[in-house]
Parts: structure tokens; sequence; C-alpha cells
């Protein structure tokens, strides 16, 4: 009977325990490895997380134990199960932390094997390091590595084995440092050939991997660094093709990319019943330079006594990288029909025709006088202003607008001959009039109606108007009453003191006649008196004197 998943996990779990017990550090990593895998198959990474984490602490003991022994190869291969697991659960500065301490094990490793003189295992263990170093894109300690050890056997010509062995190092950082494509290939074919070998000499196969994977980031740093092509190749053709009628065929081949193309191959694809008259249907370019075109011209001919023909045109085209990576394309097919007749010249006729309906129909729809002449000049002009667009369209073969801006035109056409028809417009005219009568009517009784509303409206006016007029005269005439009271008091009050200022000036006059009177008078009496006073002394004397 097959055990269930939770025996075998207990038993793996078990057995890791067991060997951790006994210090066996090494073997209880790789059982909790293998647990940490069965989980997470059957329950997920969730699940088998810390799983994992048990795995990279043993590995790291069993690494340490092997440094206090000297055996750095071995620790580096116990680290390397820790890169591994820790790329795993994505922890990126953890595992390049591993990576850095893999490298020094192998380093420490190879010192061993050159200070006993063995010289093939410890440069083999130097290039493996610089491999690592690769894989977390640290290439300058690597070339600084490279550059020491190969100063060391470089002119010794015992060391060729060695020497081939480190240069599949030294060609991947001038690969990528010089983005040399020669030196990309050498590194490929030295790792092939003589680096994992050598690795297999020393029981390094766990490393496979770990070349293979810096190989990868070696090639995928050189290819982000490289420009590539980018190869747009394009026809530029009439489209108003004749049949039997020479045509020109000009063919651009574009470099949109950052690098050059190199061995540029191009051949075009005639149809049987198409000749070519000058020109190649075939040419190579050299080399084209990054945002560089280069520009072929051809001339072609299609001929045929029937109607209308459609022809296909396609063309191949292969390049070259600078990694030497061919590239194939195939342009098309496009299509071609080649007419019996100028398509430009019937658009043109038929333009011009239109043109001249236009005309006509304006000068209808002015004496129609059925739409505003604001509205049916607004729309004939923008009429016309299609067709003068179309005209100027025909130079740039822009056919499929044209017949569009055609259609339109005709149907606006149609709705102005239909607008501008005796049967159209009669019952329109007829209805108008009955409006329009109808109107007449419903504006005289409104008419009526209003004259006499205005007769009311005038007359309550007018009577309201009595009233206020009434109230304002009697108000005006107590005001003038008033004024004319006080203007006569003030009259005769001015009278009054004009009589008494007479009266006072007379009575002056008076009194002054009368004293003047009665001196007068006393005079008079005084003379009178002393008149008879002497008259009477005189007797008086007379009388004496007798």
């Amino acid at each position: 009977m097959e055990k269930s998943y939770d025996e075998n996990l207990a038993k793996l779990m078990s057995e890791a325990r067991d060997l951790f017990k006994s210090e066996n550090f090494a073997d209880s990593a790789r059982k909790y490895l293998e647990a940490a895998k069965n989980q997470e198959a059957t329950r997920g990474m969730a699940q088998a997380e810390d799983l994992y984490h048990e795995a990279i602490k043993n590995f790291i003991r069993a690494s340490e134990e092997n440094k206090e022994k000297k055996q750095f190869r071995m620790s580096a291969q116990n680290l390397f199960y820790v890169v591994q697991v820790f790329r795993k659960l994505g922890a990126d500065e953890d595992w390049k932390a591993a990576t850095q301490a893999v490298v020094d094990d192998l380093l420490n490793a190879a010192q061993e094997y050159l200070m006993w003189n063995e010289y093939d295992r410890g440069i083999i263990l130097v290039s493996t390091a610089c491999f690592f170093l690769f894989s977390i894109e640290d290439f300058g300690t690597a070339e600084q590595l490279y550059g020491q050890y190969i100063d060391q056997i470089k002119d010794d010509p015992g060391f060729t084995r060695a020497q081939q062995i480190l240069y599949a190092a030294g060609h991947a950082i001038k690969a990528v440092k010089d983005l040399d494509t020669t030196s990309l290939l050498n590194s490929q074919q030295l790792v092939g050939s003589h680096l994992k070998p050598g690795l297999g000499q020393i029981v390094g196969d766990l490393f496979f991997p770990a070349i293979d994977n810096a190989m990868d980031t070696v090639v995928r740093m050189f290819r982000s660094k490289i420009k590539l092509p980018k190869i747009v190749p394009e026809f530029k053709i009439s489209r108003d093709l004749v049949l039997n009628e020479a045509t020109v065929l000009t063919i651009f081949v574009e470099n949109e990319g950052q690098g050059d193309a190199f061995n540029l191959s191009f051949r075009l694809n005639v149809p049987e019943n198409m000749e070519v008259l000058e020109g190649s249907r075939e040419f190579t370019i050299d080399q084209l330079q990054a945002q560089k075109t280069s520009e072929h011209k051809l001339v072609i001919r299609c001929m045929s006594s029937t109607g209308d023909i459609e022809l296909e045109l396609s063309a191949n085209v292969t390049f070259y990288d600078q990694l030497q990576t061919k590239q194939t394309m195939m342009i098309g097919p496009y299509d071609l029909i080649f007419r019996a007749k100028s398509l430009s010249k019937e658009l043109e006729v038929e333009l011009a025709s239109l043109a001249e309906k236009n005309s006509e129909y304006k000068k209808q729809m002015e004496e129609t006088n059925v739409i505003p002449n604001e509205a049916s000049k607004m729309m004939l002009d923008f009429v016309s202003s299609i067709i003068k667009d179309s005209e100027n369209l025909v130079e740039n073969e822009e056919f499929e607008t044209i017949h569009a801006n055609i259609r339109s035109v005709k149907n606006v056409h149609e709705m102005v001959e239909k607008i501008t028809s005796e049967e159209f417009l009669e019952p329109i005219l007829e209805a108008r009039k009955r409006e329009f009568d109808a109107k007449i009517e419903e504006a005289k009784i409104e008419w009526n109606e209003q004259v006499e509303e205005i007769k009311e409206n005038l007359r309550k006016s007018f009577e309201e108007e009595k009233i206020v007029l009434r109230e304002e005269f009697n108000e005006d005439q107590k005001e003038l009453l008033a004024k004319i009271d006080e203007d006569h008091k003030k009259e005769i009050d001015l009278l009054g003191e004009e009589y008494n200022n007479r009266l006072e000036q007379a009575l002056e006059e008076q009194n002054k006649n009368f004293e003047d009177q009665k001196k007068k008078l006393l005079e008079e009496q005084e003379e009178v008196l002393r008149a008879e006073f002497q008259r009477l002394l005189s007797e008086s004397q007379d009388k004496k004197r007798r």
C-alpha cells in the first residue's frame, strides 16, 4: 500500500531531525529540502517556507563545519544550495550575499590547489568563481580576479589548459565590456570544451547549473547593451495604375533601430504578368547604419488586354545584427490594381460635373424660396468645399476619401432634387397657404379682441386719469388759493404799511401846514393886536392931551 503524503513528510522530518542530532548537517539539510519540495507541491509555498529555511540553516551549519576543516570546495557546494533556495524564495539580497560567500570559498579552495601546484584545478575554481560573480552582475570584481590570475599563467606554456579554462571567463568579460561578439562566442565554446569538463574532474558537477545561469546572464547583459537594428521596408507606388503603362516603384529600406544591419538582402517577388523594365528585383546592402534609409527604384509594367487586374506584390528580406543573428522578414503582400483607364482622370471629370450641378442646384434652391437663402447658401457652399478638397486629394491619390466625399455630395444633391421637385413643393406650398390664411383669420380675431381690450383699457385709464387729475386739480386749487390768500395778505400788509407811511407823511405835511398857518395867523393876529394896541394907545394919548 502506498504511503500517504503525511506519512512521507513525517518520515522525512524524522530523518532530518535525526541527522541534525548526529551533526550530519549537510544530509539533514537535504532531507529538509526534500520535505519542503514535497510540501510545496501539495500545499503550496506558504506551507513549505519554514522547511526551506530549516534547510538553509543546516546547509550554513554544514558550510561552517567545512570551513573549520579547510574543505572550502565542499563549503562552496553547501552554500550553493543556500543560493538556490534563497532565489526560489525570492530573497534577492540574501541569494546575492550567499553567492559572494560561494565565491570566497571557491577562491580559498583554489588557493589550496595552487599551493600544491595543481594549477588546472585551481584555475577551474577561479574561473567558476568569476562565473558566480557574473550571476550577480559583478563584472568589475570578476575582471580584477581574472586579471590577477591570468598574469600568473599567461606566459607559461605549461599552463595552456589552465589558460583556456580562465579564458572562458575572460572572453565573457570582454564580450560585455566591449560588446565583442567573437568574445561571446569564444566564451560559450570554452565553457563547453574546458570549464565544465574540468569541473567534472574535481567532482564539481553540482555547479553546472550555476555556470549555465551565469552564461545566460552574460548573454542577457550583452544583448541589453548591444544595439540591434530594426528594418522597416516600404513600397511607394502610384495607386492610379494603368494597364500597359510603365510606372515607378520606389523601395525604401529604413533602419529604425539603434544598431547597424549587415549583409541585408532584398528580393522582390514579381507576378508573372508584370515585367521589370528598369532596375533589379534583387539587391544587397553590405551595411545599413542605424537611423539610415536606403532607396531603390524600379520601373514596372503590367501587360493585359482584359479589364481591371489585381496583383499581389511581396518581398523577402534577410539581414544580420552584431551578434551575427540572421533575421528574416517578408513584406506584403500588397494589392496592386491595374485599370484600363486612369482613375484620377475619371475622378477629375466626375468632380467637375458635380461642381457644375452644385451651381445649378444653388440657383434652384434660391428660386424655390422653401429653404431660407442663408441655409441654402451654407449647405451648398459646404458641398462646394467638399468638391474642392476632393480635387486637391486627387493628386495625393486618396481615392477612398474622394469616393466617400462623392457619395456625400450625391446624397446632398439627391436631397436638393427632392426638395425642389413639384411633388415635394406643391403640398408644402398649399399647406403654407392654408397655414397663412388661418393665421390671418386668427390675427383678425386676435386684433379685434386686442382693439376692444385696448379700448377698455383706454377708458379705464381715462377715468383713472380724470380722478387723478381732479384730485391733483383740487390740491393745486387749494394750494393756489392759499398762495393767493397769502399773497393778498402780504399785499394788504404792504398797502397798509404804505398807507401808514403816506398817512404819516400827509399828517406831517398837514401838521407843518397847520403850524405854518397857525404861525401866520398868530402873526396876523399879532399885527392886528399891535395895530389895535397902537390905535388904543393913540386914542389914550389923545385923550390925555385933551
